[in-house]
């Protein structure tokens, strides 16, 4: 189905769905690309514009305590493929909010991230760390409930497929759980979920974050821990992950940023981490637009690999 028609097909539903429940409806968006050059490292001389993400989303409320949310998201293919970029749905959800907490249902964020790509504020220029390393899904098909502790607390559970967007495949289950709160104007967050699988190769994730978000300075340090049972060789697999990130205004419409990721996806294997360290400038060029000149550098563990050097050219808006 063409994007064209499924936009047509929502905004009819939204009319209908307006007038027949009193409903308010609002669409929204945002889109992100670079032109980017690899100087060096294992794709060197690769470079090309691209459309990293696009997003459309439609927000339906037919009460203070009943919302929708149906979102589309299209990907650019990667470089050496020709294929368009195909819309596909990243969410379909209705959530309960009660007094001291919600229920959502359907297509799902999930637990892993929302808060550390919050604070970070920059996900035009990179993923989180456990999202780029693969140990989890942004959103998954389950139900999630959050019950508040106080102004400062909450838990949260989640149960879901674990396959993120594409169908479920067999009658394994994944389960999370998170804690949030608040201490000296810091947020603070525990995490942990496990996925069975076929033949006990279960994955279990443990990870921790502190950070401070705001106008102003906005950064904080998170980390990882990972367990695939049977994963290496019949061996369970460990891996983890650091990563420390902040950005800073420098002046009226301008801040600067910077992370630094370290990450070793087997620490019973020698040569196989990776150092990634991310710089670059913010310009706000008018409300919801940005340009973002940035730097990305990979250093590898095994010497037998060139260091991966990619300046880039970013460019954002919403809508």
């Amino acid at each position: 189905m063409k994007l064209s028609a499924i936009v047509l097909g929502l905004s009819l539903m939204g009319g209908i769905a307006s007038q027949a429940h009193a409903a308010e409806g609002k669409i929204a968006g945002y889109l992100f690309g670079d032109y980017y050059y690899n100087v060096s490292g294992p794709a060197e001389k690769q470079n090309g514009f691209q459309f990293r993400r696009v997003y459309f989303t439609y927000d339906l409320k037919w009460s203070d305590k009943v919302t929708g949310r149906f979102r589309l998201e299209a990907n650019d293919a990667g470089f050496g493929k020709k294929d368009k970029m195909v819309p596909y749905v990243k969410e379909s959800s209705v959530t309960w909010k009660q007094a001291q907490g919600s229920l959502s249902a359907g297509l799902v964020p999930t637990l892993s991230w929302a808060l550390q790509e919050k604070v970070w504020g920059y996900r035009p220029i990179e993923k989180t760390i456990m999202d780029l390393r693969g140990k989890g899904t942004a959103v998954d098909l389950g139900v999630s409930w959050t019950r508040k502790l106080g102004a400062a607390n909450s838990v949260s559970v989640m149960l879901s497929n674990g396959n993120g967007t594409a169908a479920e495949t067999d009658n394994d289950k994944k389960i999370a759980l998170q804690g949030l709160t608040k201490v000296g104007g810091l947020d603070a967050k525990i995490y942990a979920d496990m996925q069975t699988q076929k033949g006990g190769a279960d994955q279990t994730t443990l990870a921790g974050f502190v950070g401070k978000a705001g106008e102003g300075f906005h950064g904080g340090i998170e980390g990882f821990y990972r367990i695939d049972k049977k994963a290496a060789a019949g061996e369970d697999l460990k891996g983890f992950g650091v990563s420390l990130f902040g950005a800073k205004p420098v002046a009226e419409g301008k801040k600067v940023f910077a992370r630094a990721d370290l990450y070793d996806p087997n620490s019973d294997a020698d040569d196989d981490g990776e150092t990634l360290l991310i710089g670059g400038l913010d310009w706000a060029l008018a409300k919801d637009l940005h340009l973002m000149p940035n730097l990305l550098v990979t250093l590898y563990q095994d010497s037998g690999k060139d260091t991966q050097i990619v300046p880039r050219l970013t460019g954002f808006f919403e809508f």
